[in-house]
């Protein structure tokens, strides 16, 4: 009877331990990465090789995410579009705070990770976008061909959506540092009541015929600002200071990124110099 008892009970812890032994084991999720140039990169930010699987367990702890494609050419850093068409299998990175999918191909992004603090899918061509995380801090969209944004989380501090289609703003969030909207169709403005935290605007090139469509500002905002870098891990466009006018729709616009002008100058004396030199020695 004692050893029919102990065989009974040993079935019966079992089959209360499978669920837990099968919820532990690693799950191969290789397949979900159904873009080739985004299953390279999760290859490359997990330290593995194809054809080796990738494990949700492999991405699910990775915090950061971004794709360096730029190149350097003698003196020259460009930053070519990268390949990437789809995020496919985004999901699996429970754990990320920090994504940079700029210059890629995207159309859509996937479903974002609840986690995500700082989103950067400028220069790509999203017409729309997900529901953003109740998390984000810094959103960066320039660049693309949106023409609308969806609901602003209250945690956002910096939103920047130059250069798209936007005809309107939704509600802008309480703890919104840093707004920087120029070259959309915002003519009929958009309202920043209530924003004690905004110390920045850049609302250039929408058709507005007076600064006083953005209404609710607080404080005197005719003066130029010069503002710098707001000092986030990862920044692909904005090195320079800005000197920004609200409202001005005939200042210079904006370069989106200048240190490839500087670099260019920078290579076109070098090989004037460089065919001066060859002329002396003839």
């Amino acid at each position: 009877m004692k050893k029919l008892f102990a065989i009974v009970l040993a079935a019966v812890l079992l089959c209360l331990a499978l669920p837990v032994m099968a919820s532990a084991a690693p799950v191969d999720i290789t397949a979900e990465f159904t873009d080739p140039a985004f299953r390279a990169e999760v290859y490359k930010a997990i330290g593995k090789t194809a054809p080796a699987p990738i494990y949700d367990t492999d991405v699910a702890e990775i915090t950061e995410l971004w794709f360096d494609h730029r190149k350097i050419i003698g003196p020259i850093l460009i930053s070519p579009r990268g390949n990437i068409k789809n995020l496919a299998g985004l999901e699996f990175f429970t754990g990320l705070e920090f994504l940079d999918c700029s210059s890629q191909k995207l159309t859509s992004l996937p479903k974002l990770p609840a986690g995500l603090q700082h989103l950067n899918c400028s220069d790509n061509q999203l017409t729309s976008l997900p529901k953003l995380p109740d998390s984000l801090q810094l959103f960066y969209c320039n660049i693309n061909k949106l023409t609308s944004l969806p609901e602003l989380p209250d945690s956002l501090e910096v939103i920047r959506c130059m250069h798209n289609q936007l005809t309107s703003l939704p509600a802008l969030p309480s703890a919104l540092r840093e707004l920087s909207c120029a070259y959309n169709q915002l003519s009929n403005g958009f309202d920043v009541t209530g924003l004690l935290s905004l110390i920045f605007i850049d609302c250039r090139f929408n058709g507005m015929t007076d600064p006083s469509a953005v209404t609710g500002l607080i404080g005197e905002w005719d003066t130029p600002i010069v503002v710098g870098d707001p000092g986030v891990p990862y920044t692909p466009y904005h090195f320079s200071p800005q000197r920004i006018t609200l409202g001005n729709l005939n200042q210079i616009p904006l370069n989106e990124n200048p240190w490839n002008f500087y670099a260019i100058i920078l290579f076109i004396f070098t090989v004037l110099f460089g065919l001066f030199g060859f002329l002396l020695m003839i």
